[in-house]
C-alpha cells in the first residue's frame, strides 16, 4: 500500500510540474515553426546580435536590425508557436490518458461510531477508434500551422518592404539635400555676378534683388531638406531600437542599380504569384482547416471505442488496518444519442466557415493579382521615367551652365539665369523622386510575387 501511495504521489508531482520544465518538444511540434521566409536563405537564422554600427550603414543591415526589433514580426512568430502547440495537442489525443487519485477521510455512523479510510487508484483510458475524429482534428491543426507560417512569411515581407522604404526615403532626402546645397552655391554665384554688374553700372538694382531672393529661397529649401534628412535618419534609428540622436551615415547609392531579371511576362508572374504568395498559401491552408473541422464535428456524433484499466487499493483504519485491492481491464463503447441538436448547429457553423474561407481565398487571389498588375505597370513606367529624368538633369545642367556663362560675360538677363536655375532644380527633384519610386516599386513587385527577401538587395 505504501509503495503504491508513494509511487502515485511521485507521478502526480512530476506530471504537475510547470510545462517549461519538460516542454522542449516531446512531440517535436516546434520544428514546424519557421524562423524566416522559406524563399530567403541568404541570411539564414538571423541571430539578432549586432556589434558596433559601421561607419556606412548598408541597407541589408538596416533591414535586419529593424526585423529583429519589429513587434509585428515577433507577434506573428508567437502566433505560429501557439498553433504549433495546438498541433501537439491534437497529437496527444492518440496517446493514453492516465489519472491518479488519492483520498483520505472518515464516515460517521449512528451511535458515534466512525470509519476511517485511505484509498489510492490509477485509471487508464486509451481511445482506440473514433471514426476519424482525431485525424480530422490533427489535419485541422496542421493546416492552421501552415497558415500561421504563411502569415509569418507575409508579415516578414511587409516589415522588410517598410524597412527598405524608410531607407530609400532617407537616401532620397540625402540626394535632395545635396542638390539643395549645390543650388544654393549656384545662387550665390549668380548673386556675386549680379552684384558685380550692378557695381559696374551695367545692370539695374532689380537684377541684384532677384538674385538675392533666389538665394534666400535656395537657403530655405536647404533648411527644409536638412530637417527632412534628420527626420528620416531618426526614424531609421528608432525602428532599429536606437536613440534618434545616434549619428547614422547611410551607404552610398548602388551603382549600377539592382537588376530586374525576375521581371517576366505578366501571365508568368501571375502564375508564379498564384503558387507562391504567402497570402494565398495561408488562405488555402485555412480553407483546408475549415474542411477538416467539418469532418471533426461530424465524427463527434459517431461511436468511439476505448481501452480502460484501473487499479485501486484502500485501507480501513477502523478494523486493524485491513486493506482491500481491486483491478480491472475492459473496452468501453461510447455512443452519442442526443445532445439537444447542438451537433447539428455545430456542423452548420463549420460549413458556414468553409464558405467564408472560400470567399476569403477568392478575395486574396483577386487582391494579389491586382497588386501585382499595379506594381508591374508602376515599375515599367518608373524605369522609362528614370532614363528620361536622367537626360533632363543633364540637359538642364548644360543649359544652366551656358546661360550663366553668358550672364557672367555681360550678356543676357537675370530672369534667364533664374529660369534656368529653377529648371535645373526641378529636374534634380524629379530625378530623385523617380529613383525613389523605382527602388520601392521594384521591391513591391517582388513582394507581390511573394518572394521578397535579402536576395533582392
Amino acid at each position: 500500500m505504501r509503495r503504491l501511495l508513494h509511487g502515485l504521489l511521485a507521478c502526480l508531482l512530476w506530471c504537475s510540474l510547470p510545462a517549461e520544465a519538460y516542454e522542449p518538444g516531446i512531440l517535436g511540434t516546434t520544428k514546424g515553426v519557421r524562423h524566416q521566409a522559406v524563399h530567403d536563405d541568404v541570411r539564414a537564422n538571423m541571430s539578432c546580435q549586432f556589434g558596433q554600427l559601421p561607419k556606412q550603414l548598408p541597407l541589408a543591415e538596416v533591414i535586419e536590425r529593424i526585423l529583429c526589433q519589429d513587434p509585428q514580426t515577433r507577434l506573428s512568430w508567437a502566433h505560429a508557436k501557439i498553433q504549433a502547440a495546438q498541433v501537439g495537442l491534437s497529437q496527444s489525443a492518440y496517446l493514453p490518458r492516465l489519472d491518479g487519485r488519492l483520498s483520505s477521510g472518515q464516515t460517521d455512523r449512528f451511535g458515534g461510531a466512525h470509519r476511517r479510510y485511505d484509498t489510492a487508484s490509477l485509471e487508464l483510458s486509451w481511445v482506440l477508434f473514433d471514426f476519424g475524429r482525431r485525424s480530422a482534428a490533427m489535419r485541422n491543426a496542421h493546416q492552421l500551422l501552415l497558415a500561421a507560417n504563411a502569415n509569418q512569411d507575409a508579415t516578414l515581407q511587409n516589415a522588410f518592404a517598410q524597412a527598405a522604404q524608410i531607407y530609400y526615403d532617407a537616401q532620397a532626402a540625402e540626394r535632395r539635400l545635396t542638390a539643395s546645397v549645390q543650388i544654393a552655391n549656384l545662387a550665390t554665384q549668380n548673386l556675386d555676378a549680379a552684384d558685380a554688374r550692378y557695381k559696374a553700372g551695367t545692370t539695374a538694382i532689380s537684377e541684384r534683388l532677384q538674385a538675392q531672393t533666389a538665394l534666400s529661397q535656395a537657403h530655405l529649401r536647404e533648411v527644409r531638406d536638412r530637417g527632412a534628412l534628420h527626420n528620416a535618419i531618426g526614424t531609421i534609428a528608432l525602428r532599429m531600437g536606437l536613440s534618434p540622436n545616434v549619428p547614422l551615415q547611410l551607404a552610398v547609392d548602388p551603382t549600377p542599380l539592382p537588376d530586374t531579371h525576375f521581371v517576366k511576362a505578366i501571365d508568368k508572374l501571375l502564375s508564379q504569384a498564384h503558387q507562391e504568395h504567402p497570402a494565398l498559401l495561408a488562405a488555402r491552408a485555412q480553407l483546408q482547416a475549415a474542411n477538416a473541422a467539418v469532418e471533426e464535428v461530424r465524427a463527434t456524433g459517431l461511436p468511439s471505442v476505448a481501452f480502460t484499466a484501473d487499479l485501486s487499493q484502500g485501507r480501513n483504519m477502523t478494523n486493524g488496518d485491513t486493506g482491500e485491492q481491486s483491478h480491472g481491464i475492459g473496452l468501453q463503447l461510447t455512443i452519442p444519442l442526443f445532445d439537444g441538436f447542438g451537433r447539428t448547429y455545430q456542423i452548420r457553423n463549420a460549413k458556414a466557415r468553409v464558405e467564408a474561407e472560400q470567399a476569403n481565398l477568392a478575395n486574396a487571389e483577386q487582391q494579389v493579382a491586382l497588386d501585382l498588375w499595379t506594381h508591374y505597370q508602376t515599375l515599367s513606367t518608373e524605369t522609362q521615367s528614370l532614363q528620361r529624368t536622367s537626360e533632363l538633369v543633364d540637359q538642364s545642367r548644360q543649359a544652366l551652365e551656358v546661360i550663366q556663362g553668358r550672364y557672367h560675360s555681360g550678356v543676357g538677363s537675370m530672369v534667364e539665369v533664374l529660369n534656368a536655375l529653377t529648371a535645373y532644380a526641378d529636374a534634380e527633384e524629379q530625378h530623385t523622386q523617380t529613383l525613389n519610386h523605382w527602388q520601392t516599386s521594384r521591391l513591391k513587385l517582388i513582394a507581390s510575387l511573394g518572394q521578397l527577401g535579402f536576395w533582392a538587395l
